[in-house]
């Protein structure tokens, strides 16, 4: 099954089992349609254990989830730290220019067609998303590769994302100079 990674679980919050989220995409609203959730150890693969969700509160500055089952502090600080999984199809929609990070993360950086690194992550900048790059072995005339670079996620920095091959066009190979 293809799941995408929708939200954080933080902290506990308040005494009935309730825990505060953070959305993965800063959006909530999908949450309320939501019946349930597999949650797993950040950073983990597979699955996850579900869990029904009994109660959504909230907004994107304070989104409150309560789990069926989940009854107190003490048992909702033991989900602490978990990430919420779901299916692709209950994943925040994705408006037009927008990917999911997941699938970012398979793509090859690439310059006038030939590969210079792999995406590893999307950290939030300033500015906007900077594409975390670890550049191949050989791709820099600097010896940089094996390296980690940041790369605006703006369109002056990036071209045509393609999803099926797997290629992310980078237009400037000045930005990779540190």
């Amino acid at each position: 099954m293809d799941l995408l990674v929708t939200g954080y679980i933080r902290s506990p919050h308040g005494l009935d089992g309730f825990v505060k989220v953070e959305s993965a995409s800063g959006e909530v609203a999908h949450f309320a349609d939501l019946e349930e959730v597999s949650l797993r150890p950040r950073g983990t693969e597979g699955p996850g254990k579900r869990y029904e969700i009994e109660a959504v509160e909230g907004s994107s500055a304070l989104l409150l989830l309560k789990f069926r089952g989940i009854d107190s502090a003490e048992e909702a600080k033991r989900l602490s730290s978990m990430e919420l999984v779901v299916p692709r199809d209950q994943a925040c929609p994705l408006e037009e220019g927008e990917w999911y990070v997941e699938d970012l993360c398979q793509c090859t950086l690439v310059y006038e067609g030939n590969p210079i690194g792999k995406i590893a992550g999307v950290m939030e900048g300033g500015a906007g998303d900077l594409l975390e790059v670890i550049l191949s072995e050989g791709s820099n005339p600097d010896g940089s590769g094996g390296k980690t670079r940041l790369v605006p996620m703006r369109d002056e920095f990036i071209g045509k994302v393609d999803l099926e091959s797997k290629t992310v066009e980078l237009m400037h190979r000045w930005i990779l100079e540190q």
